[in-house]
This record gives structure tokens, C-alpha cells and sequence, in this order.
């Protein structure tokens, strides 16, 4: 099935629209984090205290090799809202409720 340019530019507003009427991602931004045995997670760059929450594909070559990647593991990331240092975990950390 072929779209017209008009019709995918009108496909694209729409869920921009239907994404900011959900407010996606705002869970994921300026939120404050705990590690899993239960301390606060700080930047270690700059001793901020708030990140954007993500995700990141750990890619192995056997995976890649195979055309498999999306059965690889994730990692979760924080990427820190003053100086942007990046974050990985391991294990998943919990939100802060405030």
C-alpha cells in the first residue's frame, strides 16, 4: 500500500496531536530515581538529582549476525536533565514518587 506525500504529512500531524493530547513521555522527564537496593540515584558528573528515563538495546554479534537484535537485553538509561551525562543500569531503577 503506497501514500500519497499529503496524506502521510496528515497521518504525521495527527499523531503529534494524539501524542501531546496523552502527554507521552512526560512520566519519563524531570523525575527523580531510585536504585534498586534503595539509594537515591545522583548525576555523577555534576550531583544533579533529576534525569530522562530511556532505553538502550545491548547488541551482541551472534544476535546482529542472525538478524535478531530485538531478542538481545535492554538497559535502562538516565540521562541527566543539568549537564546531559549519560546513566546505564543494569537493573531497573523506580521512580520517586514526590
Amino acid at each position: 500500500m503506497y501514500y500519497s506525500k499529503e496524506e502521510l504529512e496528515r497521518m504525521r500531524k495527527e499523531g503529534e496531536e494524539r501524542a501531546e493530547k496523552l502527554d507521552l513521555g512526560r512520566e519519563r522527564q524531570n523525575q527523580k530515581y531510585r536504585a534498586k537496593h534503595g539509594d537515591q540515584i545522583l548525576c555523577v558528573q555534576c550531583k544533579h538529582d533529576r534525569f530522562e528515563k530511556g532505553d538502550a538495546l545491548l547488541n551482541t554479534r551472534g544476535m546482529t549476525f542472525f538478524d535478531l537484535d530485538w531478542l538481545n537485553e535492554s538497559s535502562t538509561t538516565l540521562m541527566c536533565n543539568r549537564c546531559g551525562y549519560l546513566h546505564w543500569y543494569g537493573m531497573e531503577v523506580t521512580r520517586i514518587e514526590e
